[in-house]
């Protein structure tokens, strides 16, 4: 039996929980031979019964200690779906990441103080956040709210007690939520990576596959900032990505894409170089690759600009 069985609905999501557990492996085709298995079950744009179906999939190919449904920090996908699909048991769910400004307070979810449909995800073209009342949700998307215990929370500490409730069950364990609560998880586990440096890239692509008007201002600053000079050059998903030693993207959904153009192949996260970005590798044409992600929606203008100046300066890890 495995330790922890993490089932992410988007890749960038699946190298956030990547990143917190040693010796982990992300997959997204087949199960990974490691402790900690982490899975894309790419089910975030789904129907909902389709989603329900790869979650229990993954679940009954791979006994764990814990499960952890890796959730959205904006509610977005088919959340209660995917509840609805782990085994009986008592389900602790953490929607909130206060250290990417994610909260709940009184059942709702807010983003850096503002409630979340009031944010630029609300015009999300995919899938528009339009509530935040997370029981409301949850309840419309079928998740099973009578085994459900929601945790708000404003800081780590709150993170912490929910995880204790958590470790609290008896096996299998039940947890879901963004990345903030399996990190408190890992801590009381053993399961915690220790911090690295990332790979250095001095010759690297930047796709930006997000509508998301975060992703965009730093793009436009990196631009203004002089980052795209040397071996560091934009790129789309038309261009010649195989040569690339170094790949930065943004967005799941296109970090996917770039995934497909290599075969869908083992991926080792390796540090998380800024706060929900991170960098793993990857083996392909008989040459280990870095593939740096990060999902669209968080970050401030200057992201790759630091960015740029921990990885050409021979890589770093979060202040």
């Amino acid at each position: 039996m495995r330790k922890a069985l993490v089932l992410a609905d988007d890749l960038t999501g699946a190298l956030e929980a990547g990143v917190l557990l040693e010796d982990a492996a992300v997959a997204v085709q087949t199960a990974p031979a490691a402790p900690a298995a982490v899975i894309d079950t790419e089910s975030r744009h789904a129907g909902p019964g389709e989603a329900r179906r790869r979650v229990a999939g993954w679940i009954e190919q791979i006994p764990a200690e814990l499960i952890y449904k890796k959730t959205d920090s904006t509610l977005r996908g088919n959340i209660g779906a995917e509840l609805s699909a782990l085994p009986p048991g008592q389900i602790h769910y953490a929607p909130a990441y206060p250290r990417l400004g994610r909260t709940v307070s009184k059942g709702r979810l807010y983003v850096d103080g503002t409630p979340v449909e009031e944010t630029a995800f609300a015009g999300d073209p995919l899938e528009p956040v339009r509530d935040g009342d997370i029981r409301s949700v949850l309840a419309r998307q079928g998740a099973p709210l009578e085994r459900t215990v929601i945790h708000e929370g404003s800081c780590d500490a709150d993170l912490d007690r929910a995880a204790d409730a958590v470790l609290a069950e008896r096996p299998p364990r039940l947890a879901a939520g963004p990345a903030g609560l399996l990190a408190a998880l890992a801590r009381r586990m053993g399961m915690m990576r220790r911090p690295q440096l990332a790979p250095p890239a001095r010759d690297c692509l930047v796709i930006n596959g997000s509508a998301h008007p975060a992703s965009r201002a730093q793009i436009e600053a990196a631009r203004a900032g002089g980052v795209f000079s040397g071996g560091w050059r934009m790129a789309t998903l038309r261009d010649d990505l195989k040569r690339a030693p170094a790949l930065i993207v943004f967005g799941g959904d296109t970090a996917r894409e770039v995934l497909r153009l290599f075969e869908d192949p083992l991926l080792f996260p390796a540090a998380e170089v800024l706060p929900g970005v991170v960098a793993s590798t990857f083996e392909s044409g008989g040459a280990k690759r870095l593939l740096v992600t990060k999902a669209g929606g968080f970050g401030q203008s200057d992201l790759l600009i630091r960015l740029a100046e921990i990885l050409r300066s021979g890589g770093g890890g979060p202040d």
